[in-house]
């Protein structure tokens, strides 16, 4: 194999990694809750307690089991507004109510504490769907090709 060869598989190989880690499905990566006191959080850095997970992130969907018998709040990337999960409860969230998902906290409500396990977590990336790739291969289209001049006065 000479040279130019070999700089076209390694490029090759590097362009096939790059389009898995950004447009395919990752695995699932599940979480199991510690003991959470009344009144107290756990926080979750997906990227620092799954470093598997790193060259996924962020992460698009997220399914929560409350088996507990409290009420827990769920905040994605601990912003400033939660999400009520009733106890006993399975919930799931897609990536069009939370996007880009790297880190999460969740906040127990009630006036006992959770036992450990009771709360399970599971969260991936969906992989690109066709709607999704012809949505963005038509805006693509349309501003470029069809409209250019359109995004040159939005500057």
């Amino acid at each position: 194999m000479n040279k130019k060869q070999t700089w076209g598989n390694s490029h090759s190989n590097g362009f096939k990694t790059d389009y898995r880690r950004n447009y395919q499905a990752s695995p699932f990566f599940e979480f199991s809750s510690p003991v959470i006191g009344a009144s107290n959080s756990w926080l979750i850095d997906i990227g620092e307690d799954k470093p598997e997970a790193k060259k996924h992130l962020p992460l698009s969907n997220v399914r929560i089991v409350n088996n507990s018998s409290e009420n827990i709040t769920f905040f994605p990337n601990q912003r400033a507004e939660g999400m009520n999960i009733p106890s006993g409860t399975i919930i799931s969230f897609d990536r069009i109510s939370i996007q880009g998902l790297q880190s999460m906290k969740f906040a127990n409500l009630g006036a006992s504490s959770i036992t450990a396990g009771q709360v399970k977590i599971t969260s991936w990336r969906e992989g690109v769907e066709i709607d999704g790739a012809f949505e963005r291969m038509h805006k693509a289209f349309y501003e470029k090709f069809l409209f250019p001049s359109r995004n040159d006065n939005l500057v």
